[in-house]
């Protein structure tokens, strides 16, 4: 047994064990080669993350620019003049000249509002990242459900294929025995109609899976054709194993997530900014230097003196009075500091609740996959011997039919209760991958 432990800052120390079995779990792709490939090329591909990512490297920026109002500021100025002089009893005076002056400031004491700003700028940017992390999980989890459902469409697509054979072949029978007088015209309509019902439904479901494709391909960005191949042999044994029963968390996993981990981190930035808001009225030391030239007229003479002077000082800059501005920040931060304290309490207990919703739901859906399976083996017996009625003449084509259709749906309906197994299976991985990073 592996424990995980998640300290937050506010609520103490909550710890629940996890078996490590999860870490080895089938996730979905596991049954679609395919679909490994789409995944691994997602951030790559998909026009989202794409984007995304950009927000990480605008907040890089923004802490640049936050770290920089800590650091060495110089500044160099040159001026070029021409001067026209009129001096009283003197002749008229024209000279070129030239200046050049340095400057330097070096921020000494500030209350902690600068060192506030630049872990602001950096909690921010590791909000960034974890909302990119978040994208990234949600849209490999939406990848894999949407690859599902294809999946599941491609299936239902081959089962209505397999449905019209077989009421082509029907069709074809009742043809001929209504030519040798043992069937009406009536059998003969039923099976035309039934057949142009299930075409009709085919092609609702060729446009169903083109349309589907077709969104699949938008958000992960993937351009390739879709194969749906699946490894059949690991799929039945999943199943007939009942490898699901197996991989069922027996307890709550570690309670922790990247929404925590964002509610955490905005706390610190309003912690900060009160430390700014604090800071506003009490004076500010800076360090300040710089050498500059300037001209100064002699009493006795037409030429000037060109002076260079250097300066090492301090500075204090000291608001008095900003209209209760501070007061206004310090009182906002407060209130937005307690909100998301609220915030984060209600999302513990909300994940709590999450995880355990899902742990019940896998097992609702393990026993569904069994019965389901169990239905499926009395559908597919019923077909079979249905099949060697129909072929001694002792059922009719509808009965036949509709045992065909009840091989079908038992067939879809397990596939339905896997696809559901594993949405929900890969809901739970996601949740708990947080602690695994």
């Amino acid at each position: 047994m592996k424990y995980i432990f998640c300290v937050t800052k506010l609520f103490g120390i909550l710890c629940f064990p996890l078996y490590s079995s999860h870490s080895e779990s089938a996730n979905i792709e596991d049954f679609f080669p395919e679909l490994i490939i789409v995944l691994e090329n997602l951030e790559e591909k998909s026009p989202l993350l794409l984007e995304q990512n950009q927000l990480i490297r605008e907040q890089i920026g923004n802490q640049t620019v936050a770290n920089s109002a800590k650091g060495l500021k110089l500044s160099i100025n040159l001026t070029a003049q021409s001067i026209h002089e009129d001096r009283p009893d003197q002749s008229f005076y024209h000279k070129y000249r030239s200046f050049g002056s340095i400057y330097a400031r070096k921020p000494l004491f500030h209350w902690g509002a600068l060192q506030a700003e630049s872990q602001i700028a950096n909690e921010r940017t590791e909000i960034a990242k974890l909302s990119y992390k978040e994208s990234v999980f949600d849209l490999s989890s939406q990848a894999r459900h949407s690859y599902l459902d294809l999946f599941l469409l491609q299936k239902k697509k081959e089962v209505k294929e397999e449905s019209l054979v077989l009421d082509r072949e029907s069709l074809s029978r009742q043809v001929r025995q209504r030519q040798l007088g043992l069937s009406s015209d009536l059998d003969v309509s039923e099976s035309n109609a039934s057949l142009l019902e299930n075409e009709i439904l085919l092609a609702d479901l060729n446009q169903s899976l083109s349309n589907s494709i077709n969104q699949f391909k938008s958000i992960t960005g993937w351009e390739g054709n879709l194969s749906f191949e699946d490894q059949d042999a690991l799929f039945n044994k999943f199943i007939y194993t009942k490898a699901f029963k197996k991989e069922m968390p027996s307890m709550i996993a570690g309670i922790s997530s990247k929404t925590i981990d964002r509610l955490e981190r905005e706390i610190e930035i309003e912690k900060n900014e009160l430390t700014i808001a604090n800071s506003q009225l009490k004076p500010k030391l800076n360090l300040v230097g710089g050498f500059y030239q300037d001209q100064v007229a002699l009493a006795n003479s037409e030429a000037n003196l060109l002076r260079n002077n250097i300066i090492i000082g301090l500075e204090a800059n000291w608001a008095i009075w900003d209209s209760s501005k501070s007061k206004g920040q310090k009182s906002a931060s407060l209130a937005r500091k307690r909100r998301l304290e609220y915030a984060l309490d209600r999302e513990l207990k909300s994940f709590r609740m999450y995880i355990e919703n899902i742990r019940q739901n896998l097992f609702s859906l393990a026993n569904r996959i069994e019965m389901s399976t169990e239905l499926l083996e009395v559908a597919k017996s019923r077909f079979k011997t249905s099949r060697i009625e129909f072929n001694a003449n002792r059922i009719s084509a509808n009965r036949h039919l509709e045992s065909k259709i009840a091989f079908d749906k038992a067939k879809i309906n397990q596939l339905e209760s896997v696809c559901q197994y594993l949405k929900t299976h890969d809901l739970y991985l996601k949740a708990i991958q947080h602690n695994y990073e």
